[in-house]
């Protein structure tokens, strides 16, 4: 996946409407995907966008942060290269990376991250609330992987957790530049809902984060399992010089 690269674009509906005209007149289709966010992810999918409802499709528990978010009611455009169309900001960039952590949390961290006040504060209240089928789902990948430790459903719940906090209030990190630089906490077993730190529903005030793809996304967007992603935001970048 070192080639892989997407260009990640949110826009307001009167914004989206003027970019998918731009396209069209250049012969260009704008196909959605309904249910899955991360499917947009695919090496082969060359351009898609998720209208809002996509957030309430087969990830709904998971991805009720993008509810309680400021990117609630809007449109995700994400393409295989730049779009070169008015109505467009700085792209989030997602592309391969041969990142790898110095070291990842023990259980008391996992549970001090879990702690963090920003990160109680800005949890949906569906986030704690898993439908029993998600064990299923787990303990199936779990056992496929062939791991040597038990399936612990709670445990795999609690990182999953910490990982999203790791990006909210960072206690998990390396210094690029002056700036910090979050990273997912586990393995892709043990992290979910990675599309809220790909497309920035969390983590966006990071210039650059580095993300592994949770269970759906290697499933669903066809991503490696276990591997890191580096997720740049210009906005962020710009703020931190503008501090400076």
């Amino acid at each position: 996946m070192s080639e892989y690269k997407k260009f990640c674009y949110w826009v307001d509906f009167h914004s989206f409407k003027a970019v998918r005209r731009g396209l069209e007149e250049r012969e260009i289709e704008l196909p959605d995907e309904a249910r899955i966010p991360c499917r947009v992810l695919r090496a082969a999918k060359e351009i898609a966008f998720l209208a809002p409802p996509a957030w309430n499709g087969f990830c709904k528990r998971r991805t009720s942060w993008y509810r309680n978010s400021d990117r609630a009611g809007k449109f995700l455009i994400v393409s295989n290269s730049p779009l070169d169309v008015p109505d467009l900001e700085s792209p989030i960039t997602i592309m391969g990376s041969n990142f790898m952590p110095g070291r990842l949390p023990n259980p008391d961290e996992i549970s001090q991250l879990v702690r963090s006040k920003e990160y109680q504060k800005k949890k949906p209240s569906e986030w704690d609330k898993p439908d029993p089928l998600e064990n299923d789902f787990y303990q199936r990948w779990f056992e496929r992987q062939q791991r040597k430790e038990p399936f612990d459903f709670e445990k795999i719940l609690l990182s999953h957790s910490a990982n999203h906090a790791n990006f909210i209030d960072p206690k998990f990190f390396i210094n690029m530049n002056g700036s910090k630089v979050p990273y997912s906490i586990a393995d892709s077993i043990y992290v979910c809902s990675s599309c809220l730190e790909f497309f920035n529903i969390l983590g966006e005030q990071w210039p650059v984060k580095c993300v592994v793809p949770c269970i759906g996304a290697v499933q669903f967007a066809h991503l490696p399992m276990d591997q890191y992603f580096e997720v740049r935001t210009q906005r962020a970048a710009d703020n931190n010089k503008n501090k400076g």
